[in-house]
Parts: structure tokens; C-alpha cells; sequence
């Protein structure tokens, strides 16, 4: 049978469907108490925690404090806990290293605490943490992650100006002919690139997104003849920043050297992307150096 000691603490096994435990007075909570409720070990702490009376049922159990107690809950195996009542509440944490739920009441407070089989550690919690408040706002963990992107909505057939004397497109391939920004353009081929889109497919969507072709890409390669390298400027470097953004190796999202914007100064963004095709093609040394072994790859693209 359970015992109560009132001077020393208080001990608790579940050995039938409902237990209810008193004492004539109030007791004083000074160790650790240990409650199995529904297959779930808790431990029951509290520093001053006054305690007028524990019920103990099959899938729950209710405590009643006094004025001014310090009351704490925890499940070591991180089950989720939930409360019958915020009054009084100052902590309420479930999170992948502790589930917990903690009690400084300004009145005499009854409480009823349920475990859940369901562990903290496969969900994100937002707990409490201010008295009278809180509550854990639990969110899916897999909730942030993104569906498989769809197909970027662009027109399966592109418009064709009216008059072939005055284009539609723009001169420029800033503006993409999709009709899209051009930070909506470089964010999907970022994500194309980011879930492993191989760089045909890359430059495919780029050619409809801005306007620009694999083919002008490669005859700008073919005309590759020095080597170039940190700190370089020229029309050629501005050709491998292109022919970079346009297979796959993107130098950056948006800004100086994004696709569409490609400059003629060899900076660390175009070494950065540079190195990045040399591991892909098995070029060695990944420097970031544009010599004769990735040119010759360059230029056989």
C-alpha cells in the first residue's frame, strides 16, 4: 500500500484505477515524489510545496497546493504533459531534452495533470516560462519543411511579339521574359539547384526564366583563351560567370553576379562557384583557378 510521510516527503506507487492520498494536515513536499501514471514514471518536486491533497487515477492525477507553493512536474522519458489549468502556472517547457510543467500559485489552486505517450523530443514546443501564462504552442517538426517544388509557372508556349521590328523581351536579360523578378527567377533556380537538379535541367528553366540559352552560354566558353584568377578583370570573366550561373553552379541569388547580372571582376563569389564545378567535374586541383585543365573541360561544354 502507498505510504505518506509527511515529515520527509511523500512516496506514490499506482496500485489501483484511482488513489487518493490526504493527510489531516497539509503536507510539505521535501524530496522527490515518484508517480506512475499510465505506464508514465513522473517526478513530483517542490522546493515549498504545500500540499493539501493527491489523487492518483488511472490516466491522470490532481494535486491541490496552497498559497505561495513551489510545485514541478517532470516526465524523464519526455512525455508530453498537459494541464488542467494556467493559474498559477510559471513554466510549461516540452522540448527534445526536458518536458516539464511548474506551479507558483497566489491562491489555493487544484490541478489536474495528464501525461501523453506522445514525446516531446517529435515535436517543436514554444512552452510557457511566465507565471499565469504560457501554455507549449506544440508545431510539427516536418511542418517547416517544403513540398516537392512544383513546375516554376511559366507559359508552355512564349509569347511572341506582335512585330518582329520592336521584340517584347527587353534587351536586357535583367528582366526575364517569364515575366517574373529577377529575384523570383534566381530563387527558383536556387531551389532547383539546392534539391539536386542536374545543370541541363538548370539551364533549361533559366533560358525561359531570363530570357538566356545554354547555346550563347557555350559559344561565350569557346572563346575562353587565358587563364584567369582572383582578383581578374574582363569580358572573359564575365563569360565564365555566365556560363557558371547557366549549368547549375549559380555565383549568387541575387545582386553583382547573379544571373543576368554577371560582372567582368573574378571575385570570391565566381571562385566560390568555380571550385564547386571543378569537384563536380573531377577537376584537381578545386582551386578556384581557371587554368588550362578547366578551360579545356570549359570549353569542350
Amino acid at each position: 500500500m502507498p505510504r505518506i510521510l509527511t515529515g520527509a516527503g511523500i512516496l506514490v506507487a499506482l496500485l489501483a484505477p484511482a488513489l487518493a492520498l490526504a493527510a489531516a494536515d497539509d503536507v510539505t513536499m521535501t524530496t522527490d515524489t515518484v508517480l506512475s501514471v499510465a505506464g508514465v514514471t513522473l517526478n513530483v518536486s517542490g522546493s515549498s510545496a504545500t500540499v493539501e491533497s493527491i489523487t492518483v487515477n488511472a490516466g491522470n492525477f490532481s494535486v491541490t497546493l496552497q498559497s505561495g507553493s513551489s510545485f514541478q512536474v517532470t516526465a524523464p522519458g519526455l512525455e508530453r504533459l498537459s494541464a488542467s489549468t494556467l493559474t498559477g502556472i510559471s513554466s510549461d517547457i516540452c522540448s527534445a531534452s526536458q518536458s516539464l510543467l511548474k506551479y507558483v500559485p497566489s491562491t489555493s489552486v487544484t490541478v489536474t495533470i495528464t501525461p501523453d505517450t506522445t514525446l516531446c523530443s517529435s515535436t517543436s514546443s514554444g512552452g510557457g516560462g511566465s507565471t499565469g501564462g504560457g501554455g507549449s504552442a506544440t508545431v510539427s517538426a516536418t511542418s517547416a519543411t517544403s513540398a516537392t517544388p512544383a513546375t516554376p509557372a511559366v507559359t508552355t508556349t512564349p509569347a511572341v511579339p506582335a512585330t518582329p521590328a520592336t521584340p517584347a523581351t527587353p534587351a536586357t536579360p535583367a528582366t526575364p521574359a517569364s515575366g517574373l523578378s529577377s529575384e523570383q527567377a534566381t530563387a527558383i533556380l536556387s531551389l532547383l539547384a539546392s534539391f539536386g537538379a542536374d545543370s541541363a535541367t538548370i539551364a533549361s528553366v533559366q533560358a525561359v526564366l531570363l530570357g538566356t540559352g545554354g547555346t550563347s552560354a557555350s559559344a561565350s566558353a569557346s572563346s575562353f583563351k587565358r587563364n584567369l584568377e582572383l582578383g581578374v578583370t574582363g569580358a572573359d570573366v564575365k563569360a565564365l560567370q555566365v556560363f557558371l550561373n547557366t549549368h547549375g553552379y549559380v555565383i549568387t541569388a541575387s545582386g553583382a553576379g547573379s544571373p543576368g547580372k554577371e560582372t567582368t571582376k573574378f571575385g570570391a563569389l565566381t571562385k566560390a562557384a568555380l571550385i564547386k564545378y571543378q569537384k563536380a567535374k573531377g577537376i584537381t586541383p578545386a582551386a578556384g583557378y581557371f587554368g588550362p585543365k578547366t578551360r579545356a573541360v570549359v570549353n569542350a561544354e
